[in-house]
């Protein structure tokens, strides 16, 4: 992961990425998490949030990945908020988010689940 690449995707962003979700990027390549779950490396965020123009549709909230049948999985950019989201790549709008998980590390230790 290089620091780099968060740092642009950050300036891109025009917001920090929360500490947690930095820290998780340190120690990630881009590669496919449990069954279903691809989460992106730090290199491939600014190209999958403009690709999915996730700051027009969804601001406040990042792309981290997706689950390989047409859902985007969402983080909040606020700290305090460690929830895990899903939204259908057509319909990329904050009413059409399903919560997957309420706190990202424990979703990543259960290994990304999204049933």
């Amino acid at each position: 992961m290089s620091q780099q690449a968060v740092d642009a995707f950050q300036e891109w962003l025009g917001h920090a990425l929360p500490a947690y979700y930095v820290a998780f990027l340190k120690d990630w390549d881009e590669d496919m998490r449990g069954e279903q779950v691809f989460l992106y490396g730090a290199e491939s965020l600014m190209e999958r949030n403009e690709t999915y123009e996730t700051r027009q549709f969804c601001p406040g909230f990042i792309t981290i990945g997706d689950d390989g049948g047409g859902r985007a999985v969402m983080l909040a950019l606020d700290e305090d908020e460690r929830a895990v989201y899903l939204v259908g790549h057509g319909s990329m709008q904050r009413d059409d988010f399903e919560l997957a998980a309420e706190d990202f590390h424990a979703w990543l230790v259960a290994d990304c689940p999204v049933d």
